[in-house]
């Protein structure tokens, strides 16, 4: 006996589970920090039903028509996707948001659904530590489905020609691939991890379990037999558990995470596919109505909540949601479900196919064309700039005597004040840090690129502490450091990108927060905490000078936090303690013969209240719009063209 797919609402509930999951973690929510394993339901599911299919199909005519599959994979997906982005390139020009134009080189990629080797390989960020995130960032994991799409139905027609167990070779793949995952990672390593996490092989084991899981209930119904309420109540407990507490960046993610969240997500579509109580839960119409919305849900929410900075603002949120909702019913009642209809299809072929193919051409030679521009020119001022001039200039010659800034304006660790004749510009600098420094970056004035090449080398939430946890809100909010064990490659990946000449390290966001390590609490200032920070800055400062950089240390600025509904962390708005960190900084520069340098920023962090607390400097107090990267980059300017640098 075989099995005989039909329409099961109850998978569509779990999809519905999916994309709630995924949604609640996009919006940035602290509870349900693993939320983003909602897409690796998605992909078993798109793996069980995608060869239920195939093999309904090649039980039904003996073979498998690889172009109707195709074509209807493309009636499922493509009306919509070409709708969102071209939505997004239209609201675009008018929203302007931290991610701005430059999202447009990543319309190319998304279109040709090869988006998560352009975020493996094309961006100069990775997935998990983008401060500033891209509006189509969503997309890498549509791009790993039709891969699949594209290759499984010419593999699963060649095993069922040859007649080999579709369920025994999905699952050698599936265990082969979980294995490599485990002993591929490396703790620290950001680029492995990037990979694992967006890489269509790393992400493939889930995929194969639903084809193995197909094929095993093609041959057996009644797979789970009275068992089948049991093992989906396991299901659902362990995906619950794994959203509660997974972390994306956690190595135990890759090392047992999402083999778990795997075969939890296994069990549920075998406890889906029985008649048992779990079947009925999932099957609830207004679960399956979402389940039935989920891919224009998952399509619509990322740039909706991106653009309307969702994630800092209750009230914004519950907007962006209610709008996510709204734009996706229409698309969905509109284009999607009139897409997937066959009689729909067929009016569209009766119109005049020059028509059809000069609409279809110019909405892909909009997208298209809207990408190359931004790929060959790079886009600049990508958030909101509320001067519309920020243009940088030095206020005279960097060589001239009347630039000179006094000693105090940058302590250096020789003794001499003889300032080395200048090497040709753009001085090639590297600005590596925390989040501050990829906003620093990404801010960068038009008009720096005369005076400096700049590359980015940031990692968001990581300073320079590797282990411990930062700890904020008495504990409400905590943020674990392991995950920036290495962070000093990351930093030499950007130096080599440019052959630096400097490296800007920019700190003071993370090293703030009180650091709880062994089971102790260490505010800021302490004798202990000190020591862990002139241990880990001396690490940082040791391997940037062998790389052969010289290093500025940029000044911990007075932060003026802006309270959001989540995590508020006041404890960044400590000027004491910036204060101390600045001196223990200087200290350490005092220290080192040669190559190392404190840098003054702003005095008007601190100093001018107006300025300092101003949202069109600094969007949340700590952060620099345009304005704020200007300001730094005027104040600083003199003080690294001073630093004497290699000639090459």
């Amino acid at each position: 006996m075989t099995g005989r797919l039909g329409y099961r609402p109850s998978l569509d509930g779990l999809r519905a589970l999916s994309v709630i999951a995924v949604i609640l973690y996009h919006a940035g929510l602290t509870w349900i920090p693993g939320g983003f394993l909602g897409v690796e339901v998605f992909f078993v599911v798109s793996g069980f039903l995608i060869t239920a299919l195939l093999l309904a199909e090649h039980v039904g005519t003996g073979a498998v028509d690889l172009r109707q599959f195709w074509l209807r994979r493309a009636r499922r997906l493509l009306p919509a996707l070409f709708v969102m982005l071209s939505a997004v390139l239209v609201v675009s020009a008018f929203v302007r948001t931290e991610s701005g134009p430059d999202f447009r080189r990543d319309v190319l990629p998304s279109l040709f659904y090869v988006s998560n080797w352009w975020q493996v390989y094309g961006i100069d960020q990775p997935y998990f530590a983008a401060s500033v995130l891209p509006v189509l960032r969503h997309l890498w994991s549509l791009a790993v489905e039709e891969q699949w799409y594209l290759v499984w139905p010419i593999v699963a027609a060649w095993l069922l020609r040859r007649r080999v167990s579709i369920g025994v070779a999905c699952s050698v793949a599936a265990a082969a691939v979980m294995v490599f995952t485990a002993l591929w990672v490396r703790e620290g390593d950001g680029f492995r991890i990037n990979w694992l996490y967006l890489g269509t092989l790393s992400r493939s084991s889930g995929l194969l379990v639903g084809a193995a899981l197909a094929w095993w209930w093609h041959r057996r119904p009644s797979l789970l037999g009275r068992w089948s309420d049991a093992v989906g109540v396991v299901g659902a407990a362990t995906l619950v558990g794994l959203f509660a507490t997974q972390q994306v960046n956690s190595i135990g993610l890759y090392r047992g995470g999402l083999v778990a969240a795997t075969l939890a997500s296994a069990a549920l579509i075998a406890a889906g596919m029985a008649e048992g109580r779990v079947a009925r839960v999932f099957a609830w119409r207004p679960l399956a109505e979402i389940g039935r919305r989920s891919y224009g849900l998952y399509l619509w929410h990322w740039p909706l909540f991106v653009f309307f900075d969702a994630r800092d603002s209750l009230p914004r949120l519950l907007l962006a949601s209610l709008v996510t909702v709204v734009v996706n019913e229409t698309v969905y009642r509109f284009v999607e479900t009139p897409a997937r209809k066959a009689d729909w299809w067929s009016a569209w072929r009766r119109l005049d196919r020059r028509v059809v193919a000069g609409v279809s051409l110019g909405v892909t030679a909009l997208l298209i064309a809207s990408s190359v521009a931004v790929m060959r020119t790079e886009a600049r001022n990508v958030v909101v700039d509320t001067s519309g001039d920020e243009v940088f200039e030095l206020p005279a010659s960097p060589s001239a005597p009347s630039t000179v800034a006094p000693a105090s304006s940058i302590v250096v660790s020789s003794t001499t004040t003889t300032v080395a004749p200048l090497p040709p510009l753009p001085r090639r600098v590297a600005i590596v840090g925390d989040s501050q420094a990829y906003a620093l970056w990404v801010n960068r004035p038009d008009g720096i690129e005369a005076f400096f090449d700049l590359t980015n080398g940031s990692i968001q939430g990581c300073g320079v502490y590797e282990e411990g946890v930062g700890w904020a809100n008495d504990g409400k909010f905590r943020r674990p450091f392991d995950g920036c064990a290495g962070f000093t490659k990351r930093w030499i990946r950007a130096i080599d990108k440019n052959d630096a000449q400097i490296a800007l390290v920019v700190l003071g966001a993370w090293e703030l927060l009180d650091l709880k390590i062994d089971g102790m609490l260490l505010p800021v200032g302490t004798v202990t905490a000190d020591r862990i920070f002139e241990r880990q800055l001396r690490l940082a400062i040791d391997t940037l000078l062998f790389r052969g950089v010289a290093v500025a240390l940029l000044e911990i600025p007075c932060f003026r936090p802006v309270e959001s509904w989540d995590d508020p962390m006041a404890e960044r708005a400590n000027d004491a303690g910036g204060a101390h960190l600045n001196d223990l900084m200087r200290r350490i520069v005092a220290t080192y013969p040669s190559g190392v340098h404190f840098v003054d920023g702003p005095d008007e962090w601190c100093s001018d209240s107006p300025i300092a607390t101003d949202l069109s400097y600094r969007y949340d107090g700590v952060h620099v719009y345009s304005r704020g990267s200007k300001l730094i980059f005027e104040t600083i300017a003199d003080q690294l063209l001073r630093i004497p640098v290699p000639r090459g």
